[in-house]
């Protein structure tokens, strides 16, 4: 007697794909009914629109800085084409432009190694990098030779963040409510005025960051001059010249949640990231509405994974939001501990997804020539430019959002492959969790190298040739029984390339529970 197609289906088994969780790491959602495009832990591996891929390693610009933890990295980039890369740790300024061992010493003799920094240039093309750190004043590099600028009127040695808006230069100003700005347009010295927002500032605390923000990507008569206190009150004005009532005046007051750290502003596109105890929020979605709709955050998705972030490692150096372009990448470094195991949670700006990284030791960001570089226990290095962490293997861990799939009944998985593109052989491990539960189905990786042929070296029909990006599907057998599954899938690899595209994913149906 020919059987039933369901007889058959429960005898081999019901194939169903699923995506990879290119919807990024969910901590919001309820695990019973989140997408399958979602992950309940993604950590290392990057959404990209069509896939998700291991993230990229790095490589050491500069191996040997004698002071310590790098704290500031900063970029020097002048219209005549001359850019520079400066690191700060201890009491002294580092040239690591070029990738060497030992950086040289550019400048020393300060208090600390926090600066925070602006790019200025006037209009008779004279390009500057300005910082200060709360402590030495205003400093600065012209292209050739570090130096401080005279300022009167007020002790610049207490400036503690610097901006610029409208060609004018500002800052904030240690213990203190007040906004300081240099009275000459294009100036980098001289007399300096202040704006005192004590009397609007209802809840106290300090000036703890100001940036510029425009609402059409460009320089128009609609920008803006945003202002945040250390108790999370945003203060915003219109205009152009602050000296004056008829061409300066306030826009509004918002109490938003507390900054995570000076450098808690971050430009993207024709907006402004804050980086905020509660999340990371554009500024134009944040003053236009309030936050009792937590939907408008960037960070919705991972609203709990920040919160339990911010109240665990506030008080710790290295809060730091950034956007690089040319990834298309948001990150948000978090100082889990100084220097060595911090993390750092990724958004994709394109898809909003969501990730986190681990195994970088970085206390700064900072984007120099279009690429990506980090400071950090005696070292920079440059992120995302190598498929290893100098030199070591990187490990991926995903853990895919439950699924019931067609069938709603009780199952029993057996088979798994998950498609990956790959150069290489990483080493990987597949399993499933059921009904809910959080147990280690996954082995412990150790990762072993396949040497590829080199041209003109190595032996014709003996050597592995390397190459594109090849299909790897690999049948794997799996122990599990319920209701509902969750992939897991863990990688290992130094120098591949790996991506995961989707999962096919075989089951009995009406397993006994």
């Amino acid at each position: 007697m020919l059987k039933s197609l369901a007889q058959r289906r429960r005898q081999n088994g019901i194939v169903e794909s699923l995506p990879a969780p290119i919807g990024g790491w969910n901590t919001k959602d309820p695990i019973a009914r989140m997408d399958a495009r979602y992950a309940l832990d993604m950590e290392n591996w990057f959404p990209l629109p069509a896939d998700v891929m291991l993230r990229q390693g790095f490589s050491d610009q500069v191996t040997v800085i004698p002071n310590g933890q790098v704290e500031s990295l900063m970029a020097y980039s002048a219209p005549s084409g001359t850019e520079a890369l400066y690191g700060a740790a201890g009491g002294a300024i580092y040239n690591c432009t070029q990738a060497t061992a030992t950086a040289s010493v550019a400048a020393s003799g300060f208090a600390n190694a926090r600066w925070e920094h602006t790019n200025f240039t006037n209009t008779g093309g004279t390009s500057y990098l300005l910082c200060v750190n709360g402590a030495n004043g205003l400093r600065s590099f012209d292209g050739s030779a570090w130096g401080q600028q005279a300022i009167s009127g007020t002790t610049a040695s207490e400036f503690t963040s610097i901006t610029q808006h409208k060609r004018r230069l500002w800052f904030t100003k240690d213990n203190t409510l007040e906004a300081w700005y240099l009275q000459t347009v294009d100036a980098i010295a001289g007399t300096a005025s202040r704006i005192d927002l004590s009397a609007f500032c209802r809840l106290g605390g300090e000036l703890m960051a100001i940036t510029g923000w425009t609402l059409d990507a460009g320089e128009g008569v609609d920008d803006y001059w945003a202002a945040v206190s250390s108790q999370g009150e945003i203060i915003v004005y219109k205009g152009t010249d602050p000296s004056a009532a008829s061409t300066w005046a306030m826009v509004g007051r918002w109490e938003v949640g507390k900054p995570m750290s000076r450098r808690c502003f971050a430009k993207f596109g024709g907006d402004v990231l804050y980086l905020a105890e509660d999340g990371i929020w554009p500024l134009a979605a944040l003053l236009s509405t309030d936050r009792t709709r937590p939907t408008l955050a960037l960070s919705d998705k991972i609203v709990d994974a920040i919160r339990s972030a911010s109240a665990s490692y506030r008080s710790n150096f290295g809060w730091q939001i950034l956007f690089w372009p040319r990834q298309t990448m948001v990150l948000t470094n978090i100082p889990v501990n100084t220097g060595s195991s911090q993390r750092q949670y990724a958004m994709n700006s394109l898809t909003k997804a969501w990730c986190y990284f681990t195994g970088i030791g970085s206390n700064c960001f900072e984007v120099y020539q279009g690429n990506l570089y980090f400071g950090g226990n005696g070292l920079v290095s440059r992120f995302w430019n190598t498929f290893a962490d100098d030199g070591n293997a990187i490990t991926g861990d995903v853990k895919q959002a439950f699924h019931y799939f067609k069938y709603r009944g009780g199952k029993q998985f057996t088979m798994a492959r998950p498609i990956l593109q790959t150069n290489g052989a990483p080493a990987t491990s597949f399993g499933v969790n059921t009904d809910f539960a959080d147990d280690n189905v996954l082995s412990t990786l150790t990762f072993s190298p396949t040497s590829y042929g080199v041209w003109d070296t190595a032996t014709w029909d003996n050597g592995i040739w390397g190459g594109g990006l090849n299909v790897n599907r690999n049948w794997q057998g799996l122990s599990g029984t319920g209701f509902c599954a969750a992939p897991r899938l863990r990688v290992q690899s130094s120098g591949i390339e790996v991506h995961w595209s989707a999962t096919d994913i075989v089951y009995k149906p009406g397993a006994v529970l």
